[in-house]
């Protein structure tokens, strides 16, 4: 009898040994489906920034060309001076492609650069003649659409877009950008198709394409999650068909020579500085 009993003690004994195994393997795989779900779900981290920058132009460009030879024709002396410094507002959406690299979009406008003097001033250049009693306005504008990419070298944000720490990235950019050069009514352009001076009235315009290289950090500060970003970048813009048309279509455009052959253009292209303002955020 107690042989019979202890048989079926441990028969009972396997039984619920065997229930309590399959139970964990079951626990075990319903956790490890939902890890691997819960891995599957991936954060989408993307940011919004706003930024100011500077800029160093050459000396000597086309803009300082022309105002050079204008300058030395006009009275009273030197009144439009030339353009060396750029000061820039854009704002820029991006989303994080992976753990290190953000693709962004932009857009970038330019503050107003030149002169608007009111004054009687003198021009003398031939072949028109001397044009007398104008004000006087030279003033480029200009805007862009941009698109770019940055690698984060160190510290890139977590799956969340938190950053904890100061962070090195690098990044390349290119836009499409237009250019408008307001110049005072009458001022000699050279008549591209018909080879002769003639006055010019209304805007030159041109848009071209510009790229740029930069290198940047980002420093997580504690007032409402924002990023503090600094960068420097070299950029390469020069608009090398600016131009206006006349009443019959013909293309006119600026020269600094008596001859017309000194084309202007507008080469602004230098060294940047960036501040940057930044707000990561996830969904």
């Amino acid at each position: 009898m107690s042989k019979k009993l202890f048989l079926l003690v441990g028969v009972l004994f396997l039984f619920v040994a065997i229930g309590s195994a399959f139970g964990q393997t079951e626990d075990e795989i319903v956790a490890r489906y939902m890890k691997k779900a819960q891995s599957k779900q991936k954060t989408k981290v993307g940011f919004f920034s706003a930024n100011f920058s500077y800029g160093v132009l050459a000396i000597d460009n086309g803009y300082n060309n022309f105002a050079s030879y204008a300058d030395s024709r006009i009275s009273p002396g030197n009144p439009i001076g030339g353009i060396w410094r750029t000061n820039q507002l854009g704002a820029n959406f991006g989303l994080m492609m992976s753990s290190r690299t953000a693709l962004k979009f932009g857009f970038e406008y330019w503050l107003q650069m030149g002169v608007d003097k009111t004054g009687d001033y003198v021009l003398g250049i031939e072949p028109l003649g001397t044009q007398t009693d104008f004000n006087l306005i030279s003033q480029v504008q200009i805007y862009g659409f941009t698109g770019g990419a940055d690698y984060y070298l160190l510290n890139p944000p977590d799956r969340n877009g938190v950053f904890h720490s100061l962070a090195l990235r690098v990044g390349a950019n290119g836009g499409y950008y237009m250019a408008n050069w307001e110049v005072w009514e009458g001022l000699t352009t050279y008549n591209l198709v018909t080879a002769n001076f003639e006055a010019n009235n209304d805007p030159l315009k041109d848009n071209t394409i510009g790229f740029s290289v930069s290198a940047g950090v980002d420093y997580p500060t504690p007032v409402f999650d924002l990023l503090l970003g600094a960068d420097i970048s070299y950029q390469y813009l020069n608009f090398d068909n600016v131009k206006s048309y006349n009443s019959v279509d013909e293309e006119l455009y600026l020269s600094y020579s008596d001859t017309g052959t000194d084309r202007v253009d507008l080469d602004f292209s230098g060294l940047r500085g960036k501040i940057e303002l930044k707000r990561f955020f996830n969904w």
